[in-house]
């Protein structure tokens, strides 16, 4: 099985190297790109490859855009921090993705997939329309700027990132700014905020009741039953918690 490689972290590189040569000792990792315009080389050069494992953001933009108007007659394993976007269309649009930081066990699944498909004579090939899907989103989205919030009887704008953390409660929705205990009422619900205002490169539903800044994160720590603690750069009048069955997302998340 002949590799290519493309990541622009110097770690996550090695790691996918040494990951391959640990365990895969006949394949051969014939050529490796940082960046859009090393990738667009190799494709120049017509060079033989079996496998191309894959950044989605590198240096240089998005590598989708390399992939743009060409044939993908090759299977592709995706690397990426938790990406909302990509994830939704991976399910079932590439042999696999793998999210950093990189899990020796999950990149080997994703290894035995590809294997599995290619002893079968099943396809392997990455889907052509969906890179131009993916690239409409990242280009066409508009995140929300500012929101505009009430405390008492006074209104005022609060700019995104000016923003620690939103919470629900009783029904209501809270904005607290960094480095500030007050709460301000925003007439959004926690849901709209997640699925469509907030940048989830920045922004993450912690919980049932909270969605967290990570720029205003300060510290983590174990808590009870595998769940985590959060401190930020606001106090909160209770402990901000990640629930338990999305710390392994979140700790992915935090290492985007």
């Amino acid at each position: 099985m002949k590799v290519i490689i493309v990541e622009d972290e110097p770690l996550a590189l090695q790691r996918i190297k040494s990951i391959i040569h640990e365990n895969k000792s006949g394949w051969e990792i014939v050529s490796t790109a940082q960046s859009i315009k090393e990738l667009l080389a190799i494709f120049d050069k017509g060079l033989n490859f079996d496998l191309m494992i894959c950044d989605i953001h590198l240096a240089d933009g998005l590598s989708f855009k390399a992939f743009k108007g060409r044939k993908i007659d090759f299977p592709i394993i995706f690397i990426t921090a938790y990406d909302q976007y990509a994830l939704q269309s991976f399910d079932h649009n590439c042999i696999d993705y793998v999210l950093k930081p990189i899990q020796e066990e999950r990149l080997l699944k994703a290894f035995e997939k590809l294997e599995n498909l290619v002893s079968n004579d099943l396809p392997t090939g990455f889907n052509e329309e969906i890179i131009e899907e993916l690239l409409s989103k990242y280009a066409s989205k508009n995140y929300k700027k500012r929101f505009l919030t009430k405390i008492g009887n006074k209104i005022r704008f609060v700019p995104v990132e000016d923003v620690a953390y939103f919470y629900a409660e009783g029904g209501v929705t809270y904005l607290v700014e960094t480095g500030s205990p007050k709460k301000y009422i925003v007439d959004i619900s926690l849901s709209d905020l997640e699925s469509n205002l907030l940048d989830p490169m920045k922004f993450y539903r912690i919980n049932r009741s909270m969605i967290i800044h990570l720029d205003s994160l300060v510290e983590m720590k174990p808590y009870l039953n595998g769940r985590l603690m959060l401190y930020m750069s606001s106090p909160c009048e209770s402990d901000i918690v990640v629930a338990r069955e999305r710390v392994n997302e979140f700790k992915n998340w935090i290492n985007q």
